[in-house]
C-alpha cells in the first residue's frame, strides 16, 4: 500500500529512519513537504518569515489537495499520514480520502493560546477548534505524542475512541554506542532545536543571572523567536558568564551528531500550558545519543512523567530557579549518579523509541486501515 507522510515542513531526522524501515517493510512511501528542515531551521528575518506562512497556508494546502485529487482519480489504495502542520490540513484530507491518519504534533488553536497571542473565549479561537473537532471525527485514526496530550484533547472534544499513542522517537543509526566522556573537564549542557514561545526561558536567564559553576557549560544550538532574547542575555553578561554560555545556530547532520555525542545532558524547557499542547521531540534524540535529561516542565506534562518513569534526568517546574540550581549541584558532586542517568536514557531510548521498535507500532496501524 502506498503512504504518503505530508508535512508542510519537511519532517526532521526520524522520519528519514522511519520511511526507511517501513519501505524495508515493503511499503512505498512517499514524503510530500513544500519547505525544506534546513530552510525552516536557518535564522528568519521578515520576509523570510512571510514567506513560510505563505507556503505554510497556501502552496501546502495546494499540494496536499492536488495529490489527494491525483490519487482519488488514479483509484490507489492509499494511506495518508497527515501532520497538524498545516492544522487544517487534516481535515482537508478527510474529504479526498477515507484512510487519513491524523498525527496530532501540536493542537491548535490551544498552542495560540498558550504563546500569548490569541486569548480564551474569542470567536477565531472557536471556530478553529471547531475545525479541529472536526479533523479527529472525520479522520481514521488520530496519533497522539503522549498520553497526557491525549487526554488534554479529549478533555476539550470528547472522548476519541479512534486513536493511538505513537511517540515521535529518533534515528537510533548514529548513536550505536554511549560515548565516555566522564573525563571531559566541564559538563556540557546541550540545548538544541527551536527556542520558541512555549518553551520557558525566565527560569534559565535567572539561574545564569544568579550564576552557575564553572563545572558547566551551555551551549545553545538553536532558532526560533526567543534566540535574539538569549544573544542579548548573553552579550549584556559577558564577563559574569565568562565563556559558560555559548549561543550558535542549527547544525548540519554530521556536526549535530558529533555535538550530540560529546554533550552529557540535554537542556529541555517548557513554559507553563504548553504541556497540554507539545511533546518535545528532541527528548527522544538526547536520549538515543545517551544525554541525562534536565527539564524546566510543569509536573502534568508527558515529559515529565518520562523523566520520572525512566529516572534518566532532572526536572524542576517553571520559575524553581533554587531547584535548578540544586539540580546542578547534584549533578557535578555525584558524577556516577550523572553517569546513571545517561545509562538509563540510552536504553530505553534504544529499547522503546527507536524507529525500528516504531516503525512496527506503525505497521499495526496501517493493518487496521487495509480493508
Amino acid at each position: 500500500m502506498k503512504i504518503f507522510l505530508c508535512s508542510s515542513v519537511e519532517l526532521s531526522r526520524f522520519a528519514k529512519r522511519l520511511i526507511d524501515r517501513l519501505e524495508e517493510e515493503g511499503h512505498l512511501v512517499v514524503e510530500s513537504f513544500v519547505t525544506s528542515e534546513k530552510s525552516y531551521r536557518r535564522s528568519k528575518n521578515f520576509w523570510v518569515t512571510k514567506a513560510h506562512r505563505l507556503n505554510q497556508y497556501l502552496l501546502y494546502p495546494i499540494k496536499l489537495t492536488a495529490t489527494l485529487i491525483y490519487s482519488y482519480f488514479k483509484k490507489e489504495k492509499a494511506i495518508f499520514i497527515v501532520t497538524t502542520n498545516t492544522f487544517f490540513a487534516p481535515l482537508l484530507s478527510t474529504f479526498f480520502n477515507k484512510r487519513v491518519i491524523h498525527l496530532v504534533y501540536d493542537l491548535f488553536p490551544e498552542a495560540m493560546i498558550h504563546s500569548g497571542k490569541w486569548k480564551e473565549g474569542q470567536l477565531r479561537v472557536k471556530f478553529f477548534r471547531g475545525l479541529v473537532g472536526l479533523s479527529l471525527n472525520r479522520s481514521a485514526i488520530n496519533i497522539f505524542l503522549g498520553e497526557r496530550l491525549k487526554n488534554y484533547v479529549e478533555s476539550i472534544h470528547g472522548s476519541i475512541p479512534n486513536s493511538k499513542i505513537i511517540a515521535v522517537g529518533a534515528d537510533e543509526a548514529p548513536f550505536r554506542k554511549l560515548e565516555s566522556l566522564e573525563c571531559c573537564q566541564s559538563i556540557r549542557v546541550l540545548y538544541c532545536g527551536n527556542f520558541g514561545n512555549m518553551h520557558e526561558s525566565k527560569t534559565l536567564f535567572d539561574a545564569f543571572h544568579e550564576g552557575t559553576s564553572d563545572s558547566f557549560q551551555f551551549l545553545f544550538h538553536c532558532s526560533g523567536p526567543k534566540r535574539k532574547d538569549l544573544e542579548l542575555f548573553q552579550k549584556k553578561h559577558e564577563v559574569e558568564l565568562g565563556g559558560r554560555l555559548q549561543v550558535n545556530g542549527g547544525l548540519l547532520n554530521e556536526d549535530w551528531i558529533k555535538v550530540m555525542q560529546s554533550s552529557q545532558i540535554a537542556l529541555v524547557t517548557m513554559s507553563e500550558g504548553s504541556q497540554e499542547v507539545v511533546m518535545p521531540s528532541k527528548v527522544y534524540s538526547a536520549m538515543m545519543a545517551g544525554q541525562a535529561i534536565l527539564a524546566i516542565a510543569p509536573e502534568n506534562s508527558d515529559l515529565v512523567d518520562l523523566i520520572n518513569s525512566f529516572n534518566c534526568g532532572w526536572w524542576v517546574a517553571p520559575g524553581d530557579v533554587v531547584g535548578f540550581q540544586e539540580c546542578l549541584s547534584t549533578i557535578q558532586s555525584d558524577k556516577n549518579l550523572l553517569l546513571e542517568k545517561r545509562q538509563n536514557a540510552y536504553r530505553v531510548a534504544h529499547k522503546q523509541f527507536g524507529q525500528d521498535y516504531l516503525a512496527k507500532q506503525w505497521g499495526k496501524v496501517f493493518e487496521s486501515l487495509q480493508s
